[in-house]
């Protein structure tokens, strides 16, 4: 499992994230804001059915299946099944997105290769998902306040001795970086405080 989502989020907020809630919030929604902008105008201009990397993916596939051959029953590897959207090679079923040996099939059958493909690879698809727009919500000092009968607090909240984190918790099987000296090309030191010899090539 990958927190490759997470990590861009902390890095796109790493300066906001020592602002107060309100100003955090709208740094957010000032970035999805843009998000949405800057994507909204790519879709539009997209002239394919599938968009660019799903194009650009199943462009390849069509290369790879270019030197099969296909037979109806046979002891072979790989078994395509076009109404299941599958095959024993698994590529298909992950990326939804027909593989080599299934544009032979659908080539040979004379079929649509558009048709077999993930509706979320769209073009179409992608244009409607950055149709809405993010608004700003002007100051939060005119915002309304509501009644609430009970009044929610806060959660008590005990404050660890020493300094707060700033660096990210490292992943399963990350390795932290280490200094390399620019003087020395040892480890664990920078040329300020090198006590060694110049690295010679």
């Amino acid at each position: 499992m990958t927190t490759n989502i997470s990590e861009s989020l902390n890095a796109v907020l790493k300066e906001s994230r020592d602002l107060p809630v309100a100003a955090l919030l709208d740094s957010i929604r000032q970035i999805l804001q843009n998000w949405f902008y800057d994507r909204r105008k790519v879709a539009c201009c997209m002239r394919t059915v599938l968009t660019s990397w799903a194009e650009g993916e199943l462009r390849i596939q069509h290369q790879n299946s270019r030197n099969f051959t296909v037979n109806a029953i046979n002891d072979v590897e790989f078994i395509v099944r076009l109404d299941c959207k599958s095959c024993t090679c698994c590529v298909w079923d992950l990326d939804e997105i027909p593989c080599a040996h299934a544009l032979a099939v659908l080539r040979g059958r004379n079929m649509n290769t558009y048709s077999f493909v993930s509706k979320y690879f769209l073009s179409s698809t992608l244009i409607s998902t950055y149709t809405g727009s993010v608004r700003p919500v002007g100051n939060h000092a005119n915002w309304k306040s509501i009644g609430i009968e009970n009044n929610i607090l806060p959660p008590t909240f005990k404050r660890r001795a020493g300094r707060p984190r700033k660096q990210r918790i490292l992943s399963i099987g990350e390795k932290k970086s280490h200094l390399r000296c620019s003087h020395c090309h040892r480890v664990g030191h920078n040329r300020r405080n090198c006590k060694f010899p110049p690295f010679l090539q």
